[in-house]
């Protein structure tokens, strides 16, 4: 009767055993066949130690070379985590000279370091307290070496801005990668260097088992803003090329199950980055931070930007952010008060106003309103209409002031330029038929409203109100009233004082929306096998217009200078010719106007531009005024000096 269950049990048991070495079969199958590739190379790796170290970021020069972002070299205290004493005592030794050479630091926190770090690793780490250090340090270390094993001077290359602020807003900062978000660093992190910026005639081949070289480690720094983010790396090829980032040096060795090195392997130098010539002049840099400092500092005027455009080339000469910081305080670390008075200003030191500052662009504005008029209505340049500096609209009769409260008179289309008269435009609304819409139309053909494609973070596009804006963000229908704010460049509308100016290049120019640019070379490293890139002048678009209508606003903007009542008559003191338009825009009752002023020179055959607003500064005539003289005369007096190639 046991038979046939003691038969079963037996088969049973074959047939668990059965299925047990089956899967050891599938197991081994997978591990030896299917994924071979993975594992071989992962036991490859393993065979391998890699020891880098970060390479000099590249130059940032001014258009005559120019150093504005440079590297200045430091020592550092490292420690080799593989090659400290293994016995408690040898170490509390090593960490009690160690703490006595530092100073600063203390033998408890250099012991917890040691705790935290110690393994067989080979890669240098930085010593909490050892950065920096001075000539002192250096030589008791070095001194005293065969006491201090696993530690080591090393020379680093950190970030250094030799003139301070100068183009601060435009340079931007770099941050160490453990800085940085960890988003962003992830991304860092993964990034290849390109092979065939390794695979120069000098390099030996890699062997197998070793990986691409990355384009970061954790103790590379990365640029945040300004040049220093947009030079970071080109991202228009795959995979990335790095620009401003230099070459890793990286040395691999074959190791022993200890991780002892057996042999060199393979090895890469470092190589700095590519140099990175900018259009920016310092020269007529240092006139502009100077003069818009000096305007916000004697008038009423809070902050402010001003810029300076090249007609020729479509290059930024000059570009002023005040207040502005010493991109240094990245590099050395901001104390705690730094950083919070930094954070804590409402002036805002670090926000960059020429491109990211959205402000109503008031008078500056009618360049785009008096075109519209020109182009859309039956008004030409002898039309007059009669300023006693009021009118009122509607049925509740809204006063709509002028500027000059006493009114201008009976003006014509260049003298309503020229001395900016407000009723002129508000006429031209209401008894020529100029609409928002043509308004807005020609304000977007002029670039407002739309990226001006600088490539700076922290740009802002400003705003084109329409009628459907109007509905979808208060509720309410369009009036005349909201028109007649427009067409003097207030109400809902806003622009950065760099759209002003691209603006005002349009004028100058017969109708080019230029695309500007801050950087005009790039110089690659020998490694790179790349000839120079060079910055063309780019222009978006060229409006197609009346021939004589920008001609006609051109004129007007030149009776700005040189009439007797023009709101720009300080520029006609000059030694050259020029045109402006000026601006005050409202923005609270309570504040003074924001003062702006824009212009460009020489009148015949323009080549610059210069933008400038100060913000509660007032008139523009009066304190934005002054400002864009002393630029204009900068760029002007260095134009003839030939850049560096």
């Amino acid at each position: 009767m046991d038979k046939p269950t003691t038969n079963t049990r037996i088969a049973g048991l074959g047939g668990f055993f059965g299925l047990v070495l089956l899967a050891l079969i599938v197991r081994l199958w997978t591990l030896q066949v299917a994924n071979w590739v993975p594992y071989a190379k992962q036991a490859q790796k393993n065979r391998f130690t890699e020891i880098s170290s970060p390479a000099p970021r590249g130059l940032i020069l001014d258009c005559n070379g120019e150093v504005l972002a440079d590297n200045h070299y430091t020592w550092h205290v490292e420690v080799i985590p593989k090659d400290l004493p293994s016995r408690e005592d040898d170490l509390e030794k090593e960490v009690a000279i160690l703490a006595g050479i530092l100073g600063d630091t203390s033998a408890a926190e250099l012991r917890e370091h040691f705790e935290k770090i110690k393994s067989t690793q080979m890669q240098a780490l930085p010593l909490p307290g050892g950065e920096d250090v001075p000539f002192r340090v250096v030589a008791q270390v070095e001194e005293r070496a065969p006491e201090l094993p696993g530690v080591r001077i090393a020379e680093c290359a950190r970030r250094h801005y030799p003139h301070a602020s100068l183009a601060a807003h435009v340079l931007g900062y770099a941050r160490s990668i453990s800085s940085i978000p960890k988003e962003q660093a992830d991304i860092c992190k993964s990034l290849p260097y390109p092979d065939d910026a390794l695979n120069g005639p000098n390099q030996s081949p890699k062997p197998e088992g070793i990986e691409a070289m990355p384009i970061y480690g954790n103790d590379s720094i990365v640029g945040q803003t300004g040049v220093e983010q947009s030079c970071e790396l080109d991202t228009n090829t795959a995979p990335a090329v790095p620009i401003l980032q230099g070459r890793r040096s990286r040395t691999v060795y074959e190791v022993d199950r200890l991780n002892n090195p057996v042999r060199l392997v393979y090895q890469e130098e470092a190589a700095p980055g590519a140099t990175v010539y900018l259009t920016i002049d310092a020269r007529v840099q240092k006139v502009a931070e100077a003069a818009l400092a000096n305007a916000i500092r004697t008038t009423t005027g809070k902050t402010g930007g001003a810029v300076c455009l090249d007609l020729e080339t479509g290059g930024v000469v000059a570009m002023a952010s005040y207040p502005t910081f010493d991109p240094n305080g990245w590099v050395r670390g901001w104390s705690d008060e730094e950083f919070k008075a930094l954070n804590e200003d409402s002036r805002k030191p670090l926000f960059n106003k020429v491109i990211g500052g959205q402000y109503a662009p008031a008078s500056t504005f009618k360049m785009v309103s008096a075109t519209a008029a020109l182009e859309t209505t039956q008004i030409k340049t002898t039309t007059t209409y009669l300023c006693r500096g009021i009118i009122h609209e509607g049925t509740k009769h809204q006063p709509f002031k002028c500027w000059q409260r006493k009114g201008h008179g009976r003006v014509d289309f260049y003298r309503a330029i020229a001395e900016s008269c407000d009723v002129y435009f508000y006429e031209m609304v209401r008894k020529s038929g100029l609409t928002s819409s043509a308004i807005a139309r020609h304000a977007r053909l002029f670039g407002f409203g739309e990226p001006t494609g600088l490539g700076l973070t922290g740009s802002a596009c400003g705003l084109v109100p329409t009628k459907e804006y109007k509905r979808s963000n208060t509720g309410d229908d369009w009036r005349t009233g909201d028109t007649l704010n427009m067409v003097i460049g207030q109400g809902y509308l806003s622009s950065t004082p760099l759209q002003v100016a691209i603006a005002t290049a349009v004028v100058a120019t017969d109708g080019e929306v230029i695309e500007p640019t801050v950087v005009r070379k790039i110089a690659w490293p020998h490694h790179m096998h790349h000839e120079p890139t060079t910055f063309e002048r780019k222009v978006r678009r060229r409006l197609e217009l009346r021939p004589d209508t920008l001609a006609s606003v051109r004129a007007g903007m030149r009776r700005a200078v040189t009439y007797r009542n023009g709101t720009a008559r300080l520029l006609d003191a000059l030694p050259f010719s020029c045109a402006a338009k000026t601006g005050s825009a409202e923005h609270d009752k309570r504040l003074h106007t924001h003062a702006w002023i824009t212009a460009f020179a020489p009148y015949s055959d323009p080549r610059f531009v210069v933008t400038v607003l100060v913000s509660e500064g007032g008139y523009g005539s009066s304190t934005a005024g002054p400002v864009a003289r002393d630029i204009l005369a900068a760029a002007m007096a260095a134009k003839d000096k030939p850049v560096s190639d």
